[in-house]
């Protein structure tokens, strides 16, 4: 399965420039063949996880080697037509209200921000005036999700509690590229810690960003953005600097939440993607809260080491930390678009309160966690991240709306 897994990933051949240099491109298969033989080589992954989590996979790269060979076909009219300008990027570590300022955001009727079923089915693009509630995709992505529901029983059901999935959902299209090559920060555990660090080194970033910005200037083309794409997910804070390097014009929201109420939070919503796929009772809380807060950390260290160097891009960056954003999310969407001198309409305002009204929190289930359930030592967190706990006002024993 491994082979047919690179060899998918060579499909495409050479490629032109424009989806990142040979040696680029060589730095995402190395971690596609990390992940496979991490897999491999893990005992606790089940012998029914092993080939859903390949299976997965070379799916997803069916998706690349489609898309980048329908952008080459036509490379003329996506170029003419489409643009990815001035992103506006939300990201933090997980379970911080990136899920809900993004998709608050994506009410703007001025805004684009990918659908699930449009990452997960990539093509034919949507078009300007199509239904995309009744794209025929919908079906093929439910189905995806109603075959994990038949192979992994619960697990979608428990990571709903912690982030809503839904092929009608804009989602994470960062996640989703990482998908498209075979890589995964989702998945990610079972192929053990040298692959989780491995794929976070900045020199994963430019070849993964340039397919990002090929595939959404795609997506662009044929059903235009009518000011500006919205995109989220938490792994773009550990490229925090590859941001700016492909999106110089990026706008970047930042969100905080105190790590020793917010780290057991994010084990619980990520360990309920791993016991799927792992041998019954082998999962090992402890061991993988601490490799989960390792990777995790770096979402805390490394946008503050990029703005400290680089005082230029505050401009361009926001901060949104979790009880100011729950206390109020719309005053934080009002504090985003002042910050970025963008226009805020009174449309866009109903269709947030109108979001939220529909949307309340827990309407898909509350998960249950703690720091002692993950072995988690607040203090050992406030230690080891002093300058970040600091910076936002954080203290050990957080307060309940932490």
């Amino acid at each position: 399965m491994t082979k047919r897994l690179l060899r998918e990933f060579d499909k495409p051949g050479s490629v032109h420039r424009r989806w990142g240099t040979e040696k680029e491109i060589g730095v995402l298969r190395e971690c596609l063949e990390m992940f496979c033989n991490g897999i491999d080589q893990n005992p606790h992954v089940s012998t029914i996880g092993r080939m859903l989590l390949k299976t997965i996979y070379l799916e997803h790269l069916k998706n690349r080697t489609a898309v980048i060979a329908f952008y080459e076909q036509n490379a003329d009219f996506i170029e003419k037509n489409g643009s990815y300008k001035k992103p506006l990027i939300v990201t933090g570590f997980p379970r911080t209200g990136t899920t809900l300022l993004h998709r608050l955001l994506a009410e703007d009727p001025q805004s684009r921000s990918p659908y699930t079923f449009e990452m997960e089915k990539a093509l034919p693009p949507l078009k300007t005036g199509d239904d995309p509630l009744s794209d025929p995709r919908i079906a093929k992505s439910n189905a995806t999700m109603g075959t994990m529901r038949r192979l992994a029983p619960g697990f979608i059901e428990k990571f709903n509690e912690s982030h809503f999935w839904s092929a009608t959902e804009k989602e994470e299209s960062l996640v989703y590229m990482q998908f498209h090559n075979g890589l995964t920060t989702v998945k990610h555990f079972q192929a053990g810690r040298d692959y989780v660090m491995r794929m976070v080194e900045p020199d994963v970033a430019p070849a993964l960003f340039k397919y990002e910005r090929n595939f959404l200037t795609m997506l662009d083309a044929f059903a235009p953005a009518g000011s500006h794409w919205i995109n989220k997910a938490p792994c773009y804070s550990h490229y925090f600097g590859g941001i700016f390097d492909e999106y110089d014009d990026a706008r970047v929201v930042l969100t905080h939440r105190n790590p020793a109420k917010n780290a057991a939070s994010a084990a619980r919503l990520l360990e309920s993607v791993c016991v799927a796929f792992d041998k019954e009772g082998s999962f090992d809380k402890h061991r993988f809260a601490q490799l989960s807060t390792d990777y995790w950390g770096l979402t805390w260290t490394r946008p503050m080491a990029f703005r400290d160097q680089n005082p230029h891009r505050e401009k361009q960056i926001i901060d949104a930390v979790y009880h100011e954003t729950f206390a109020d999310p719309i005053a934080m969407v009002r504090k985003i678009y002042r910050h970025f001198e963008m226009d805020l309409t009174p449309e866009f305002e109903e269709r947030m309160a109108s979001y939220l009204d529909n949307n309340q929190q827990g309407k898909h289930g509350r998960h249950r966690y703690s720091n002692e359930e993950y072995g988690i030592d607040a203090e050992e967190l406030r230690r080891d991240y002093a300058k970040y706990f600091n910076l936002y006002g954080f203290g050990s024993d957080p307060a309940p709306n932490d």
